[in-house]
């Protein structure tokens, strides 16, 4: 399985020259379709339509990466903690394998481009690994969210988590 997977899985093939940015699509549509699977089999989304389905994916997905800056801000850690959390507060963690890198870490980059984030690579024994905390900008910008949904004339938000997601007040 050595040099054959890696030539399968390439970014670039000498025959067909796949850009990077292709290749990447691709591994985040597999894991997409592989987190699709599970939910479809997983009890909680049995008894909901196509479009509810959809619903609580868009939720899941959309919500990502503020939890992750979240997170970061109770305690600065490096991405595969950040995927252990995130797969073990997860419903389908007994029937899915942990969130994959090709989803956590391009949200990472992407956190620690708009500077809310800042990563320093660390010696964890023989590997190097990226520690991430968070910046002025990245509090900043969680207490512009909490202030958001914090300065609401009415409560609709504030209702909506407390009925849909049992979120308490």
């Amino acid at each position: 399985m050595g040099d054959e997977s890696r030539k399968e899985n390439s970014p670039v093939d000498s025959d067909n020259k796949e850009t990077s940015d292709e290749f990447k699509k691709i591994q985040i549509k597999k894991s997409r379709n592989y987190y699709h699977n599970a939910m479809e089999s997983h009890e909680v989304f049995k008894n909901l339509n196509q479009f509810e389905k959809k619903l609580v994916r868009g939720i899941m997905r959309g919500s990502g990466p503020i939890i992750m800056l979240w997170l970061i801000s109770k305690k600065g850690q490096h991405g595969y903690e950040i995927m252990t959390q995130l797969h073990e507060s997860s419903p389908f963690s007994d029937k899915v394998k942990m969130p994959s890198a090709s989803i956590i870490y391009p949200k990472l980059h992407q956190l620690e481009k708009k500077g809310l984030i800042k990563g320093t690579w660390e010696n964890h024994g023989k590997r190097k690994v990226k520690y991430y905390e968070i910046t002025s900008e990245g509090i900043e910008t969680l207490d512009k969210i909490r202030n958001f949904f914090k300065t609401r004339n009415n409560n609709l938000y504030e209702d909506f988590l407390e009925d849909v997601m049992y979120i308490k007040k």
